[in-house]
């Protein structure tokens, strides 16, 4: 077979045709540029077709390690003037190379030869210097990727779990591999500010990779709302269109990449103050209505108590619920909705009735059980109005010696700011 007969595929396993395009990978808190992802980009065809390709033809192994051969003997000759990144970091400072690997090849049998170690010090690299991307989905033999993880792990390489929250992602692999880093596809960064179930989701994803000792890197962020949303919700790294399109290193400008991460710093200070204040006047609206609301009822006999707590519901419309509970955590007449808590959306969630029980929430064993006289819960899924709320619990002695606790759901959007659904 001649060359001028090869396939495409063939012409780039046989000529080495493949180029290495760099994108950068930011991080805010340090305002710099950590990493750089190594992204291949094979001539005669493009990366899905030709891994596609390979896959058919039984060559993936071969690909995938010449394009990783590729990024490492590339990553390694990266001048820091060259690639601007100089203008961000220390002289002696390199970012991490963020290094794809096509873990389906372990299905074949391939892990434990050792060629990404390999691979790794012949570019004159060390382990520490690169972060092994695992497509986990991709893979279905599990004991021969944890035994891949923990052997590169070993050697002092980083892990990072990538496309977390795509279609075919298993949480449960966290548990198993217990990577340094976690990418979120970018299906759950596009729109995310204008989208609260994303929200929801990525904010438990971060809240899950401080819990294990992970950092949580946006993936695909296109703009600087995207950017600025995923901060807000506990995103460390950012990748994306925004800070830096893959670029074969002469045409890299990290410097320039970087820049953005002041002014985004600062939005997110200010928003952030903002919200502070915004909820410190909202708490102090609010426990001035629960304490006298609390007045109120102590000065009335049992009969007129649901007659207060529906004046108090239409004192501010952030209040969604009032009720009354006796010493035994009983409640005590009906429940008062206030405007915004009286469309309820289904028959799942209903407002309490006389006579049910409250006495294993929280907002009543933590003050008869602990001597406070005044609590407030976390947010949580309302099962009167199936929205977010929390409760604020005051304890209250009337004059005839009982006690009772007053509760008052307040819905979440009139605190301001975003809340955890607990179901």
């Amino acid at each position: 077979m001649t060359w001028l007969n090869l396939s495409p595929l063939e012409s780039v396993l046989r000529g080495g045709a493949v180029s290495i395009h760099f994108q950068p990978i930011l991080c805010l808190k340090q305002g710099r540029v950590v990493g750089l992802e190594a992204l291949a980009r094979p001539e005669a065809l493009n990366i899905s077709q030709a891994f596609a390709e390979a896959r058919a033809r039984g060559c993936q192994l071969e690909l995938d390690r010449l394009c990783r051969q590729r990024a490492l003997d590339l990553f390694a000759g990266l001048e820091l003037l060259g690639t601007g990144l100089s203008e961000t970091s220390q002289p002696d400072w390199r970012p991490l190379l963020f290094l794809n690997f096509e873990a389906s090849v372990l299905d074949a049998g391939v892990g434990g030869s050792g060629a990404i170690l390999q691979a790794t010090r012949a570019a004159g690299l060390e382990p520490r210097d690169v972060v092994i991307e695992i497509n986990e989905s991709r893979v279905h033999d599990d004991e021969a990727l944890i035994r891949m993880v923990e052997q590169h792990r070993a050697h002092g390489f980083l892990i990072a779990l990538d496309d977390l929250g795509a279609g075919d992602s298993k949480l449960a692999r966290i548990a198993q591999l217990r990577p340094h880093i976690l990418k979120l596809d970018r299906s759950l960064i596009t729109g995310i500010e204008r989208d609260f179930f994303k929200q929801e989701t990525v904010k438990c994803l971060t809240r899950l990779g401080r819990g294990i000792g992970a950092l949580v890197l946006a993936e695909g962020v296109e703009t600087l709302e995207e950017m600025e949303c995923c901060a807000s919700l506990g995103a460390e790294l950012f990748q994306g269109y925004v800070l830096g399109r893959p670029a074969p290193p002469e045409l890299l400008a990290i410097g320039r990449s970087a820049s953005l991460l002041q002014g985004v710093a600062q939005r997110l200070r200010e928003h952030a103050v903002a919200g502070l204040r915004q909820r410190q006047v909202a708490g102090r609206r609010l426990e001035a209505l629960a304490q006298q609301g609390g007045r109120d009822l102590m000065a009335r006999p049992p009969e007129q108590f649901d007659d207060v707590l529906a004046t108090l519901v239409e004192q501010d419309s952030g209040v969604e619920a009032a009720y009354l509970l006796d010493s035994r955590g009983i409640q005590v007449g009906g429940t008062q909705l206030g405007a915004s808590g009286r469309q309820v959306p289904n028959r799942l969630f209903a407002p309490s009735h006389q006579g049910a029980d409250h006495s294993t929430k929280e907002y009543f064993f933590s003050l008869l059980d602990t001597g406070l006289k005044r609590y407030t819960t976390d947010s949580y899924i309302s099962m009167a109005t199936g929205r977010l709320c929390r409760t604020i619990a005051l304890l209250l002695e009337h004059r005839s010696g009982a006690n009772y606790v007053l509760c008052l759901d307040i819905a979440c959007s009139a605190e301001g700011g975003s809340a955890r659904i607990r179901r």
